[in-house]
């Protein structure tokens, strides 16, 4: 058992946190992301420029100084005497390359698609890195906050080095292995620039994908801490004494997406009928047990933009109509495959949830369930015209719906969906200042999303994770981005 030194009215030092975790990171790759808990991975050992705080907002990272110059121009002064885990020092040209490798197409990197409007990443001098955008883009600083917007060292990618199974960062915490399906061991970073953290000796994660497991494990405390408290057990954590729960309303939801360049749902009212036919209320509480909200109009929530109530019941449960509008189509009867993942709850449950009402709607609806990688790949391959899966958005900011909207949006190209329309507007969005101007771009966004439907959204979920009482200083992003930045600054008091 690690040594916990505890210290008068400051975090006490040492311990060993054992972390449950909701599914086993195959790619370490920091500018890749495969989901919520492999991000947790990334932000613990590598760092972004910029960071979302505990409450959500905005702060540096490797950045002392950052801002705009002008409506064009992001400028980043570095931290001083920051260094990689090879003893390296971090400069201005790591920068430019990381920056410059997530804009490769060939990275495929998750944050790729939202640095298009960058003209170009420069080192302005030996502590500066100057962004310059091809128009005004409001979205830069949440991009740069990004999980997966992480430096990483051009020497070392140069090298040779496989990023996928291999991490060497500038974060608290040093990768030390990977057990494929045992364990990821992270171990403290003794020259981290932050000479404070991280508080820990380190973190030792444990895949747990099935959810009983993993919630066993924290009750009878085999572990400290878990991701992903699957609705069926919020209860019973928040009922136990010793159990902390800490949770948002706001990010994670559900969707189905249509192959909208395949028959039958080239048709927008074949969408719509499915859009029509799914009885939300009902997916809420037969799947995650009330825990969440139904998803009737806007996408965005209200805490981070100020038109969704206007959007309110635009998609009500009416299987009648959507059989009207299935009859009007010539699809009466029609069979409907429909893949989801299996590896995760929050998803597969809903899946499951919606297919009364569908069926009710005289749908022949088929559900296939399938591991997470090979879920997401059968999606990207569209191998099935519709699918089944649940996310959050990458930042709290309305442009965020680019993501799953846009012509080239990371969710909307499984949907072969385009309109110029919202591309203009989201667009426009980007570049407007004022608050009440985008509030209006972005409720015609997701108007213009409803009628034309590419995906429906089902239910927004409440997530979270759990630990132990004896788990200090950990806090769940309300608004931001889902981030797991404040494990770099947790401690404990004590072991079970």
């Amino acid at each position: 058992m690690e040594e916990i030194r505890t210290r008068p009215d400051r975090p006490s030092r040492g311990g060993v946190l054992h972390f449950g975790l909701s599914t086993d990171p195959a790619n370490l790759d920091p500018h890749v992301t495969t989901g919520a808990a492999s991000d947790f991975l990334r932000q613990l050992t590598y760092n972004g420029l910029l960071q979302y705080d505990g409450d959500g907002e905005i702060t540096g990272d490797l950045a002392a100084d950052y801002g705009w110059s002008s409506r064009t121009t992001y400028k980043v002064k570095l931290r001083p005497g920051v260094r990689f885990h090879d003893g390296s020092r971090l400069t201005t040209q790591d920068v430019v390359f990381s920056f410059r490798r997530m804009m490769d197409k060939k990275t495929a990197a998750t944050t790729g698609p939202l640095l298009d409007q960058v003209d170009a990443v420069e080192a302005e001098d030996a502590t500066t890195v100057v962004f310059r955008m091809k128009q005004p883009d409001t979205t830069l600083p949440f991009v740069l906050a990004g999980p997966t917007a992480n430096i990483v060292s051009q020497r070392w990618i140069e090298s040779g080095v496989d990023p996928k199974t291999r991490v060497m960062g500038t974060g608290p915490f040093k990768f030390i292995e990977r057990i494929p399906g045992v364990s990821t061991t992270l171990e403290r970073f003794g020259d981290y620039f932050d000479p404070e953290l991280p508080y820990l000796n380190g973190i030792v994660f444990q895949p747990m994908s099935d959810d009983y497991a993993r919630v066993t494990a924290l009750r009878t405390a085999t572990v400290d801490m878990i991701d992903y408290v699957p609705a069926t057990h919020v209860d019973v954590i928040t009922k136990n004494p010793r159990l902390r729960f800490a949770s948002d309303k706001t990010f994670g939801f559900g969707f189905v997406g249509f192959v909208t360049s395949k028959p039958p749902f080239d048709d927008v009212r074949v969408r719509k009928a499915i859009a029509l036919s799914i009885n939300r209320p009902s997916v809420l509480e037969t799947a995650l047990l009330g825990h969440g909200r139904p998803i009737d109009g806007a996408l965005m929530s209200d805490a981070f933009a100020g038109y969704p109530a206007k959007l309110d019941n635009t998609l009500g449960y009416d299987p009648e109509q959507a059989r009207f509008l299935l009859k009007k189509a010539g699809r009466e009867g029609m069979t409907m495959p429909v893949v989801t993942t299996s590896t995760y709850s929050v998803i597969s449950r809903p899946a499951q949830a919606m297919l009364p009402g569908i069926r009710a709607a005289g749908v022949d609806v088929r559900l296939t369930q399938q591991e997470w990688l090979t879920f997401r790949a059968s999606v990207t391959a569209k191998s099935f015209p519709v699918h089944s899966w649940g996310t959050a958005p990458k930042f709290g900011d309305p442009s965020s719906l680019g993501d799953f909207l846009s012509s080239t949006g990371t969710f909307a190209v499984n949907t072969d969906f385009k309109d110029e329309r919202i591309d203009r507007l989201l667009g426009e969005g980007r570049r407007a200042r004022s608050r009440e101007l985008r509030d209006e771009i972005y409720r015609d966004v997701e108007q213009r999303a409803l009628e034309l439907l590419p995906m429906t959204w089902t239910v927004r979920r409440q997530q979270g994770e759990a630990h132990y009482d004896y788990v200090k200083g950990y806090r769940h992003p309300p608004k931001g981005s889902w981030t797991g930045t404040t494990l770099r600054r947790i401690w404990m008091e004590k072991t079970a």
